[in-house]
């Protein structure tokens, strides 16, 4: 087979560039980039070999790749081997017929199958198979909790860090997938009565002419942005989610949880920067609302629909209009919908049932850089908080900011990766001074208890009594995680 050239990092999948909306990437995607240390010494015992992190990246399960997230600063003072994956995304990644044709899940079986390649080989890397943490963040996150509840990811894995996202937020969950790949094999001019021949076309038409179609999955401005994800599998012979995430037990192993003091700045924070879209939401709002919140699919009575929108903005906004003087209410409500409740939500719930701790932060630091800057499109950050992903920036080198040429910034990065480092070993993370982090209650009913990373800098225990205004949400009439938006008959050939 010849030699190898691991020096070059393999292409990423192919999806949409997240700032142009373009497609970017190959179909020849499927690749692992492992980063050591040291490699292992001949004879080397299991008891010498270094704990593996394995990074899943994010991007509502359209966009990104692993390359994207190199391990300074994470290894750069700590003895790991860490390794970031790619996945297929979008409608190659997720599309479904609901039957043994396309079960579903594809991407998700994606990171399977790295996780697996992980326990054959990463000793040779000086890893060890048996102390291996995955993390990850946004669409990474959700991802990691769903191979928490997944049985075909049982025993891949020791530990999970969660980073603004869950298996419960409504856009990592995929409502009326078969209807959606059936529009999708319309739009490309498949035919759509028998899965099989559906399949069969769809294998036929250009990867970049099925991830352009997207956009018609996105009718304001690139809203809802996760059109395409994981769902329900009712066929095929190994099914990765064969129910409802919140029905599937979890492994029973050490867990980390965090969102960030302002999440949801994605996807706001280019909305709230321009007057005009401002306008557009104040002027529009019971047509915008669903997408911009992803519950257009889930409303479980049409006639519904208005009362439902002027609800969220009463709550919100109270009897003021969408306007620059509210963008932070637009923040709030992004923030509370898209992360803060569903991700609180499932660390209490897996607090409820599990053995083992979970502990969970609120970051609330904001540097000079700022994952906001890479959200707006023009204009700059200044004025808004936290922003989605900011945390992840002192763990892991990205792309997108560099705090260690910040003074400032830069006394994060050691206190970040050693949250990280310290729970990948023992299961317990460590803020190297006296505060006490506690692991949740195991009683759903009790408050979220958390540490906040400050503005200052410090570590602050805190009590949230309904994160992410949880008591209002739970009042929605939504189907969201409902049976009736699962494909029943799973003999079925036809759509």
């Amino acid at each position: 087979m010849g030699v190898w050239n691991a020096t070059i990092p393999g292409s990423d999948c192919i999806g949409l560039n997240h700032a142009t909306f373009r497609v970017v990437g190959q179909e020849d995607c499927l690749y692992l980039n492992v980063y050591t240390p040291k490699l292992p010494r001949e004879g080397l015992i299991s008891g010498g070999l270094m704990n593996v992190i394995v990074y899943i990246h994010g991007g509502a399960f359209q966009f990104g790749a692993g390359i994207s997230f190199g391990p300074h600063y994470l290894l750069d003072d700590n003895d790991f081997v860490y390794v970031s994956i790619n996945y297929r995304l979008g409608p190659l990644g997720f599309a479904s017929t609901g039957d043994g044709t396309l079960p579903g899940n594809n991407g998700l079986k994606d990171q399977v199958a790295a996780l697996k390649w992980i326990q054959r080989n990463i000793v040779a890397f000086g890893g060890n198979p048996g102390a291996v943490t995955i993390a990850g963040m946004s669409a990474g996150a959700a991802s990691v909790h769903y191979h928490l509840v997944s049985p075909m990811s049982l025993g891949l894995f020791n530990r999970v860090i969660a980073e603004s996202g869950s298996a419960l937020c409504h856009w990592a969950y995929t409502e009326n997938v078969v209807e959606k790949t059936k529009a999708l094999a319309e739009f490309l001019g498949c035919p759509t009565y028998y899965s099989t021949d559906t399949v069969k076309c769809l294998r036929s038409r250009p990867a970049l002419a099925i991830t352009e179609s997207l956009k018609n999955f996105l009718p304001w401005k690139y809203n809802p942005f996760s059109p395409f994800g994981p769902s329900v599998e009712t066929a095929g012979v190994e099914r990765f989610l064969p129910d409802l995430p919140e029905n599937l037990p979890a492994q029973d192993i050490p867990l980390l949880f965090s969102f960030t003091q302002d999440d949801g700045l994605y996807p706001s924070a280019e909305l709230v920067s321009l007057e005009e879209t401002l306008l557009d939401m104040e002027t529009n709002w019971n047509y915008i609302l669903p997408f911009l919140l992803d519950y257009n699919n889930t409303i479980s009575d049409e006639s519904l629909r208005p009362e439902i929108a002027q609800k969220i903005k009463t709550f919100y906004f109270k009897n003021n209009p969408v306007s620059v003087n509210t963008k932070n209410n637009v923040i709030q409500m992004t923030s509370d919908r898209m992360f803060k409740e569903p991700v609180a939500r499932a660390a209490k719930l897996l607090a409820s049932k599990s053995k083992s701790p979970v502990f969970f932060y609120e970051f609330g630091y904001k540097g000079k850089y700022s994952l906001s800057d890479k959200y707006i499109k023009s204009g700059n950050s200044d004025g808004l908080g936290v922003a989605h992903g900011d945390d992840t920036m002192y763990i892991i080198k990205t792309k997108y900011g560099d705090p260690h040429k910040n003074a400032e910034d830069a006394k994060l990065i050691p206190v970040m990766v050693n949250i990280w480092s310290s729970f990948s070993k023992t299961g317990i993370p460590d803020i190297g001074n006296s505060v006490v982090w506690s692991p949740l209650s195991k009683n759903p009913a009790d408050p979220l208890n958390l540490i906040k990373i400050t503005q200052n800098q410090t570590f602050e225990p805190q009590e949230q009594s309904d994160p992410g205004n949880h008591t209002f949400w739970s009042t929605m009439p939504l189907t969201e995680f409902s049976y009736t938006n699962i494909w029943k008959n799973i003999d079925h050939t036809e759509l």
